[in-house]
């Protein structure tokens, strides 16, 4: 009697062929263009957060291992989470430690009515549509709930931030010039904050078409939906229909497809 197949697993199917044949290769070259890019762009943000503090006497408090930032809501846009996803392939580590926290992390969020949701709709509503006070209010009223959840990004790994190189440009664009201690959801004092933000996020560009509008998403959901989806999930994200079938139909792909199965 012959012995049944091993099940798929799908996190390893996808990370397979990620970077295999034509559109693959594509893929692959993006984002490490896009990274490389947007380390330059962070390093713009830092030289114009230093200036901002500097002109009112103070220094930024921010260090390693302050995480109470990580506990808010933090947003990116679809280029951000598909360089994300080609860092964790590149970090075995740092791969292997997002998916052990994320389990966790996603029930907790879901035990609290995913919150984020209504986040991610009400930032759309303020920002690409035209902020008023009704919506700003909103916005921080609803951000404010994701804090108090006190969930720490699953990104973070032994207090540290693990994909530190390529975090979204929300997360590189907030920093605070308060005793890091201020921060704490638990402390009295309002903390001095600094956001600052970038034109870059406003980015239609991708390997394989350019988009037809931006996508911002709630980054660490996504980019596990990339890890565990594929190129089926990033079709559905982006709306490019015919993504999936393109890349799979080729030929280096469809032999690591039978290989797999």
């Amino acid at each position: 009697m012959s012995k049944e197949k091993p099940a798929i697993n799908p996190l390893l199917h996808h990370k397979e062929i990620a970077y295999a044949g034509e559109i693959g290769r594509k893929r692959r070259d993006f984002c490490i263009e896009f990274i490389k890019r947007k380390q330059d762009i962070i390093k713009e943000i830092q030289d114009s957060q230093l200036a901002a503090v500097k002109a009112k006497g103070e220094k930024i408090t921010c260090h390693k291992g302050c995480a109470h930032c990580c506990h808010f809501y933090m947003h990116a846009n679809i280029q951000e989470c598909e360089a994300i996803v080609y860092y964790l392939y590149n970090n075995k580590s740092v791969y292997e430690a997002f998916l052990k926290n994320y389990k966790e992390w996603r029930k907790k969020l879901s035990e609290n009515g995913d919150i984020f949701k209504d986040c991610a709709r009400l930032w759309y509503e303020k920002g690409l549509k035209g902020a008023g006070k009704k919506e700003e209010l909103a916005y921080s009223e609803e951000t404010a709930r994701y804090r108090d959840q006190d969930l720490a990004c699953p990104f973070l790994v032994n207090g540290a931030c693990s994909i530190y190189e390529v975090r979204p440009y929300l997360c590189a664009g907030t920093v605070s010039s308060s005793p890091p201690e201020w921060c704490s959801k638990t402390n009295a004092n309002s903390p001095t904050i600094y956001r600052t933000q970038t034109s870059a996020v406003y980015d239609k560009s991708f390997y394989y078409k350019e988009l037809e509008d931006y996508i911002f998403t709630f980054f660490p959901i996504t980019v596990y939906y990339i890890l565990e989806g594929g190129y089926k999930m990033l079709e559905a994200i982006t709306g490019l229909t015919d993504l999936e079938d393109a890349a799979l139909k080729d030929p280096e792909v469809q032999d690591i497809l039978n290989r797999l199965s």
